[in-house]
């Protein structure tokens, strides 16, 4: 056996044959992103575990591949007007595991590649069961130790198993208000990053190298650097407005997809919050995103008010927000380790109402 065939040993447990291959022998920039996804996902125990627990699964149509969902990319594709969607016809774009929580655009040898951090999915889940209103009631220790889970999640000391251990449970009505969201926040960030084709905001003279995936108890160096293009601040604002007005909305869906950005700007403040205390100089955080709160002030100045879109609602939650963030980083001063230590959190002690039974690594999951 030589020594590639070794290497392609260990990607058996998550790709198929014939990503393996692709993997090995990159033709095009779909092939990139798969080689991206699949060596982030065996470099990293966690993340393989729980891929080759999906792929047992469904062993006989397992794909890699189709296993990231990319319903929000072609959502916001599929509402460009003609011209716009001529602009991207030659982007490639996909989620993979990312440091960065907003969306990062690749410049490769094969085209673009736009995607946007699989982990963010898991981020604005605990954050919004921190942050939402819900008609069931949910206590303050839950609310706050899911939004210790969601810092985690972007600080990348929370292990991304929650597949396989989902960290407590979430009842159905709560569960189904905090996912809600989710796939419009998605789509708006899948439309601001195509919002930058389309603009012309990107220029090879404004590309820098940026690691991937770090997740701090793995390595203590870059992890996997890639070319990444980067752009202003002006031109972060201009993404956000054209990811909502530009598409093809009715009144309705651009009012929801106004809502679900807004409320993803929150929870981005909380995380910058956080950053800020634990890394006021983090050195891999390069580029030019202007703050949260900057971004949710544009979009309620700037974008039209779609009609039955009640503004008025939005006038109390940065005071929310300012109040979350004062605790969070109190708390981060008294008790530092619970965001720096790389493992699991949870919303509650075994073998209560929010909790359950606690699940041993290894013995109740692999």
């Amino acid at each position: 056996m030589n020594e590639t065939e070794i290497q392609k040993f260990f990607f058996h447990p998550i790709c198929n044959q014939d990503e393996i291959e692709r993997v090995f022998n990159v033709q095009n920039s779909i092939d990139h992103l798969l080689k991206l996804r699949a060596e982030t996902i065996v470099d990293h125990m966690r993340l393989f575990r729980v891929y080759r627990n999906k792929a047992l699964l469904d062993e006989k149509n397992w794909s890699l591949e189709r296993s990231f969902d990319d319903s929000h990319y072609k959502v916001a594709l599929g509402r460009l007007p003609k011209n716009e969607l001529l602009a991207c016809r030659k982007i490639t774009y996909g989620d993979i595991f990312s440091n960065d929580p907003d969306g990062m655009i690749f410049h490769t040898d094969y085209g673009p590649i736009t995607t946007i951090s699989e982990s963010l999915k898991f981020f604005l889940k605990f954050a919004h069961l921190a942050i939402l209103d819900f008609d069931s009631e949910v206590p303050l220790n839950i609310r706050f130790n899911s939004l210790r889970i969601a810092i985690r999640v972007m600080l990348k000391t929370e292990a991304m198993d929650f597949f396989m251990d989902p960290r407590g449970i979430i009842p159905s009505d709560i569960a189904s208000a905090i996912h809600a969201p989710i796939p419009l926040q998605m789509q708006f960030i899948a439309g601001h990053e195509f919002a930058h084709f389309i603009l012309g905001h990107l220029s090879k003279e404004n590309i820098v190298d940026q690691p991937i995936f770090y997740a701090i108890s793995e390595s203590d160096h870059d992890y996997r650097p890639e070319k990444v293009f980067n752009t202003s601040q002006k031109n972060e604002f201009e993404a956000d407005i054209q990811s909502i007005v530009l598409p093809a909305y009715s009144q309705k869906e651009r009012g929801e997809l106004l809502h679900a950005a807004l409320l993803w700007f929150g929870c981005l403040e909380l995380y910058q919050a956080a950053s800020d205390v634990m890394f006021p100089r983090n050195s891999w955080e390069f580029r030019s995103h202007p703050a949260a709160r900057d971004r949710y002030e544009n979009l309620l100045s700037n974008v039209p008010t779609p009609k039955g879109f009640k503004i008025s609602a939005w006038c109390k939650f940065p005071k929310l927000i300012d109040n979350l963030i004062k605790m969070l980083q109190e708390d981060i001063t008294l008790n530092f380790e619970a965001y720096e230590k790389y493992g699991s959190a949870y919303l509650d002690k075994p073998n209560t109402r929010w909790r359950g039974k606690e699940l041993i690594d290894r013995v109740d999951y692999y």
